[in-house]
């Protein structure tokens, strides 16, 4: 049988496995050991029982390869020094005819819940495993389980961005300085707290990105832009309006975040500050847990793939990710799974430095990955650098809204992305047939070529220029005043 017939077959064949249900991954939460014993890391390992000493066609076990990547190692076992994941958790597929009993009781797990998600084609188990169980270990003894069809630990994920000095202390008619909590079921208390008014300084995005010209062609109307991030704070001024869908992906109580506020804001801010999609509906997912105090925050594989599923099946066109981690299988797995259904995904390069190795989501093939500038056009000084920097956008001492109808000054690859996400939902409203790689395209080529000539690891293919993308995106005849 030639090459491309083979592939054909195997092709076909993984199609008929995924429609008849797929495979299952399970999450066991592991007790911390008292050693760490670190094991084999993946890359090369053919899944157990394939043979190149026969005609006959097999296609190999895991649904996580197929048709979302190439075949890899059945598991994930990180290195030594990597430590981006939640301690004694890990997440696990099985095999075809499998028995999710006979594995949890093989590896002393009880189960406590399980999740179909659709984006990733599988079922996720959480369960946990007895005292004293070893992650690398385990993962090392999954590789060679014909039962397991893919591994990995249960990666975590930081928000990219810094807050810098507030504008104000708290919102005008304010009753204290404590941020108070917000239940999502409670739309009274969004609509509750009265508008407040601030003498705010200028603000350079307006006119850097040219947005007064810009919307008198597009506003994002009715485009669904969807921010998976920290808590955003639904009763700010900024947001009145905005917002069309809430979802907790953390099933804690809900309380407003300054990172998730200034994503939101820089996206669609109708107040004093100006969004670059003001008329964009605004579906809001927390993934990420943190003081309210704080500008960090953290999240999970687990809580990220639930939120991507949800703003997908919310009808999301847009998706903002904010935020950066490790390489993560299943998440690419979902982002795939994202990026076929016509979402354009967009993530921040990363805050690691210009030394730092590649941060996901932001180099995963199926992200539109940004960097940040400043007023002068210069690269954030800890933005990340590679060849998967699509894009920069402003990212440095923006004017950003915080909870209780506060400002503050922001800095970092995660507000960037929220103004390139604004942008797409712009270029949508006039283009709404572009797919992913149409609209990496539209901005790559429209974009104002900044550092070395042509495309580079710095800037990318350059900072973004919006009435040039948004011009590529409409009539000739509409696109000249």
């Amino acid at each position: 049988m030639t090459l491309p017939r083979h592939l054909a077959c195997l092709r076909a064949a993984s199609a008929l496995r995924l429609a008849g249900g797929g495979c299952v991954a399970l999450m066991l939460a592991l007790a911390p050991a008292s050693a760490q014993q670190p094991g084999p890391g993946g890359g090369n390992t053919p899944p157990a029982g394939s043979s190149g000493q026969t005609r006959t066609i097999t296609v190999p076990p895991p649904a996580w390869q197929f048709p979302f990547g190439p075949q890899r190692s059945r598991t994930v076992v990180p290195a030594a020094d990597e430590n981006r994941f939640v301690p004694g958790e890990i997440l696990f597929e099985l095999a075809p005819d499998a028995q999710a009993d006979t594995v949890l009781r093989r590896y002393g797990a009880t189960l406590i819940t399980s999740r179909r998600v659709e984006l990733a084609g599988t079922t996720i188990i959480r369960a946990r495993l007895e005292a004293g169980r070893d992650l690398r270990a385990v993962l090392t003894q999954m590789a060679d389980d014909n039962a397991i069809a893919g591994a990995q630990p249960n990666f975590t994920y930081e928000l990219q961005q810094e807050m810098a000095q507030q504008v104000s202390t708290t919102a005008s008619g304010g009753a204290g300085t404590g941020v108070p909590t917000l239940r999502l079921s409670d739309p009274a208390a969004v609509r509750a707290t009265p508008a407040p008014r601030r003498e705010l300084p200028p603000q350079y995005v307006v006119d850097k990105l040219r947005l007064g010209d810009v919307h008198k062609l597009a506003r994002g109307n009715a485009v669904r832009v969807a921010v998976i991030d920290s808590g955003v704070d639904v009763s700010h001024p900024e947001l009145r309006g905005a917002v069309t869908g809430l979802y907790d992906a953390l099933g804690e109580e809900f309380i407003p975040h300054a990172h998730g506020t200034a994503m939101a804001a820089a996206m669609v801010a109708q107040g004093q500050l100006q969004g670059v999609a003001p008329a964009a509906r605004l579906l809001v997912a927390r993934a990420f847990s943190g003081r309210a105090s704080s500008a960090s925050a953290s999240g999970t594989s687990l809580h990220i793939i639930a939120a991507l599923e949800w703003a997908v099946n919310q009808g999301a066109r847009v998706i903002n990710l904010s935020f950066a981690g490790p390489e993560d299988r299943l998440l690419s797995r979902g982002l795939a799974g994202v990026a076929a259904k016509g979402v354009i995904a967009v993530a921040a390069a990363g805050n690691g430095g210009p030394g730092a190795a590649p941060l996901y989501p932001g180099a995963d093939a199926n992200v539109i990955a940004v960097t940040a500038t400043d007023a002068d056009d210069k690269i954030f000084a800890r933005a990340n650098r590679g060849a998967y920097v699509a894009v920069a956008a402003p990212g440095v001492d923006v004017l950003a809204a915080e909870p209780q109808g506060r400002y503050a000054f922001s800095s970092g690859t995660s507000i960037a992305a929220a103004h390139v996400s604004g942008l797409v939902a712009l270029v949508l409203e006039k283009r709404p047939d572009l797919d992913p790689a149409g609209m990496r395209r539209l901005l790559t080529e429209s974009a104002i070529d900044l550092g070395s000539r042509g495309r580079d690891p710095v800037y990318g293919a350059g900072r973004i220029d919006a009435p040039a993308a948004l011009a590529r995106a409409l009539p000739v005849t509409a696109s000249r005043p």
